[in-house]
């Protein structure tokens, strides 16, 4: 009996599991109120084992609860569920004589018996059942689909085409290969990533990982709504096929490295990884305080992709000048982890070899001599697919965060429509209001230093929103905007639309709405020459000294983030607070006197 079993795709454990000579048996214990939930836990979880776990596949698995009480099996039977036994439920007392009669009911004595050993060291992927099923569902998919330009999705087939080659002359020559893909804010790197791992040549072998929790429960929620909605006029789709088909290829990056980055050297079932928003892995101190190995991620990465004897694919998906929390290392930390493997051949987009990049921008100092490395411009998106004024809208920020007002004002002159400034939140939210349309969204954004936007009713405390559930937030509706409507997801108060909570940098990251307000903080100010940044302490505002550059760096960052969120505008809420000695009030009519020489209007 294997006692809390670890499942990395979801990144649960299951309380345990027993090998009964030819069957396996799930079992998950409930002593709680929470009694009926734990069948459909439970099947999960043999429904995990039954998709992605290698030494699992075409066994007997019974999932099994033991309760104190009462709890209802699952009625709603779909074609996976056929991969499984139907549950059975014990209560406590009767658990052993519950057991026993399971092992009479499957066990066979002449069938082929499990090797614990060999079972325990199982790897997880998914079986090709399952990859078929997540192909035919994301094929009929318009969740990611592009609809602003042909040049647009000339580019995202250039890029993915390019990518797509990489990976068939790495397999025909047995090198290891390592791509850089940048592009301008917008672009559909993500895009990119998805629609290449699932080609015909890379979806048996590549996985698409993110470390951006937020950013791949959005997408999975996402996708399975759209697997659900679009195949329910055809075949019949349940909840629990599109979840399963979704996690045959996106998963979270940190689950991957635990999973894989371990003293029995274990070979990953994946040749080919996408890594998005790859400049946010985590460098070897932010390791050392999660209580994981003390290298880098993109050490632990290459290390683990290097175990292939033969060949392996890493693509680097790359957003510049994102790096907005402690302990992300930025793109030089891959170069520095490739001095370590220089068998590795690079392909890298130009703007991360260029040596006028900024400096968490760039891959390497100088290029190494050792390294074969081969600058390609197939591997830059250079059109957004979210706007055309998406490139416009990120030069103005980047002036704006420089300080270069005068430039601001530039290009801000040449926007079609420019960025609104206010003093008033009412104002913002009449302003979102006002514009959003039908199925458009709008909301609201703001830093997660922004620590007295509690005062305005904004909440941006940690334990708050690592308790939220963003994908309600992403993808439901204030309102119901359809003729059609089905009523699962309109009508919902967590939805960003109604205005009640605020996302900050670390939920939006990666993800876009239509019409953006976002609210500043006095966690950066414009204090005449330059930007200074602080954190509050709950009594008073303390400014982060110019010597701690990484710490600057990510608030600079994430003003960054969310001022390129917004598809079509963004309106900028500048708090106007009285009678509050915690607020920074002159600060702040600087600083939205700063924004209003850059370009951006004013609006009551």
């Amino acid at each position: 009996m294997l006692m809390e079993y670890p499942i990395p795709m979801v990144g649960r454990r299951i309380d345990a599991v027993l090998l009964a000579h030819n069957v396996i048996l799930v079992i998950e214990t409930k002593t709680g109120s929470s009694r009926t939930s734990a069948v459909r836990q439970v099947e999960d979880y043999a429904l995990n084992l039954a998709c992605f776990h290698e030494a699992s596949t075409g066994r007997i698995i019974v999932p099994i609860v033991m309760t104190a009480g009462v709890a209802a099996a699952q009625l709603d039977v779909t074609a996976f569920d056929r991969l499984i036994e139907a549950c059975r439920v014990y209560n406590i007392a009767d658990a052993a004589d519950g057991l026993l009669a399971t092992c009479k009911e499957y066990v066979n004595p002449q069938g082929t018996p499990i090797d614990p050993v060999a079972w325990d060291n199982g790897r997880f992927k998914p079986v090709p059942p399952i990859i078929d099923a997540a192909v035919a569902l994301y094929s009929d998919m318009n969740v990611f689909e592009i609809g602003h330009s042909c040049s647009a999705r000339e580019d995202l087939d250039v890029t993915t085409e390019t990518i797509v080659l990489a990976v068939e002359d790495a397999r025909a020559n047995s090198t290891k290969v390592i791509c850089f893909v940048t592009g301008v804010p917008g672009a559909g790197k993500t895009l990119v990533g998805l629609n290449a791992v699932h080609r015909r040549e890379i979806r048996q072998i590549g996985s698409f990982l993110s470390g951006n929790g937020p950013l791949v429960d959005v997408i999975q929620e996402a996708l399975i709504r759209d697997v659900t909605r679009r195949k329910a006029e055809r075949t019949r789709v349940s909840r629990r096929e599109a979840e399963l088909s979704v996690k045959a290829f996106i998963h979270n990056v940190h689950r991957f490295a635990d999973e894989y980055y371990r003293e029995n050297r274990k070979r990953p079932v994946q040749k080919v990884i996408f890594f998005d928003e790859a400049q946010r892995a985590w460098d070897a101190e932010q390791n050392g305080r999660a209580k994981r190995p003390q290298v880098s991620e993109p050490e632990m990465m290459l290390e683990v992709m290097d175990r292939h004897e033969d060949w392996s694919v890493i693509v680097a998906l790359v957003g510049g000048g994102q790096e907005i929390n402690r302990g992300e290392a930025g793109l030089s930390e891959w170069g520095r982890a490739l001095l370590k493997f220089p068998h590795w051949r690079v392909l890298a987009s130009p703007f991360v070899l260029s040596g006028n990049s900024r400096e968490e921008f760039r891959l390497f100092e100088e290029t190494p001599n050792g390294i074969r490395v081969q600058p390609t411009e197939r591997l830059h998106l250079r059109i957004s697919t979210r706007s055309i004024r998406a490139q416009k809208i990120s030069d103005w920020v980047d002036a704006v965060l420089s300080g270069q007002n005068t430039e601001a004002l530039e290009i801000a002159e040449a926007l079609p429509v420019r960025p609104a400034v206010t003093r008033s939140l009412s104002a913002a939210k009449l302003w979102l209001v006002g514009n959003r349309r039908r199925t458009t969204r709008s909301g609201l954004a703001a830093s997660a230093y922004a620590a007295r936007l509690r005062a305005d009713g904004l909440e941006p405390d940690f334990e708050f929103h690592r308790a939220f559930d963003w994908e309600h937030w992403f993808l439901d509706f204030a309102d119901c905007e359809s003729d059609n409507c089905d009523h699962k997801y309109c009508s919902d108060v967590r939805a960003s639309s109604k205005l009640e909570v605020v996302a900050t940098q670390f939920e939006i990251q990666g993800l876009e709405l239509d019409w953006v307000g976002v609210c500043w903080g006095e966690d950066l100010l414009w204090e005449g020459e330059k930007w200074e940044c602080r954190r509050f302490n709950n009594k008073k505002w303390r400014v982060i000294p110019a010597h701690a550059v990484r710490k600057r760096s990510y608030q600079l960052n994430a003003y960054r983030v969310l001022l390129t969120r917004a598809r079509q505008n963004m309106i900028l809420y500048i708090p106007q607070p009285l009678h509050d000695k915690s607020r920074l009030v002159p600060e702040l009519d600087r600083t939205a006197n700063f924004l209003l020489s850059c370009g951006a209007r004013a609006f009551d």
